[in-house]
């Protein structure tokens, strides 16, 4: 049977399965749309998408410890599904994750408390080659563009490609500065040695810029630019 061009196709990733079961029911009335996969694991979305394709995925961003995190899950389907469009569905209001999410290339970003309307205008709006972007997090965005990260940005030179990347978009100079130096595997002593700064000014800058970026750890620091700059 040839797929009716017509229909928005809508694939979901969510290891809670009421959440996928809820995608029928908030599918079932409308005309346009049809849920043709629902997946409670990774594994399970790449395997599928190897011989299957949808309109719009559906993607949580928190799922279970034997699974990508959510940065490094959204750019691995970036890289190997260019042409998926993504809409980000998460319980997580963090303003670092979401733009990084938009700067990595998902096409829009969803709240798990939003009505069902909302839903249903994020995946037409992103179907349709758009960007979804809810009004109170455009204005929070604010001064800062979204865009996807530079073909080519690799992390062979950390230094100068973190530093234009988190010091036009997401940390102040001095942060940015900071966070270049732990990547390279410098202790805070030799940080504030360096900069000829207070070892407590630094250990300051680096919390802030950890607050930005979403992470609360060196290990999900080195995780953050993992998933920015490491090609699949």
């Amino acid at each position: 049977m040839t797929p009716d061009k017509s229909l928005i196709s809508l694939a979901v990733l969510d290891d809670h399965p009421i959440i996928c079961r809820s995608f029928d029911v908030l599918c079932a009335d409308q005309d346009d749309l049809i849920v043709v996969g629902k997946f409670s694991h990774s594994k399970e979305l790449f395997n599928w998408l190897q011989t299957a394709e949808c309109d719009v995925l559906v993607l949580d961003y928190i799922l279970q410890n034997d699974q990508m995190d959510g940065l490094t899950l959204i750019k691995y389907l970036v890289s190997n599904h260019p042409h998926l469009r993504i809409l980000l569905s998460t319980s997580i209001d963090s303003l670092a994750v979401i733009r990084t999410a938009y700067m990595l290339g998902v096409s829009g970003y969803i709240a798990k408390r939003e009505e069902s309307t909302s839903y249903l205008s994020a995946i037409r709006t992103i179907a349709n080659g758009q960007r979804y972007i809810p009004n109170h997090i455009a204005s929070e965005l604010g001064r800062n563009s979204i865009h996807k990260l530079p073909n080519g940005l690799r992390i062979n030179k950390i230094h100068d490609d973190c530093k234009e990347l988190f010091s036009t978009r997401l940390l102040t100079s001095r942060e940015a500065e900071v966070v270049n130096y732990i990547l390279e595997g410098m202790e805070l002593v030799d940080i504030a040695t360096k900069l000829k700064r207070s070892r407590k000014t630094i250990s300051g800058h680096k919390q802030s810029a950890m607050r930005k970026m979403g992470v609360s750890s060196d290990l999900e620091l080195f995780k953050y630019r993992d998933a920015l700059f490491c090609k699949y």
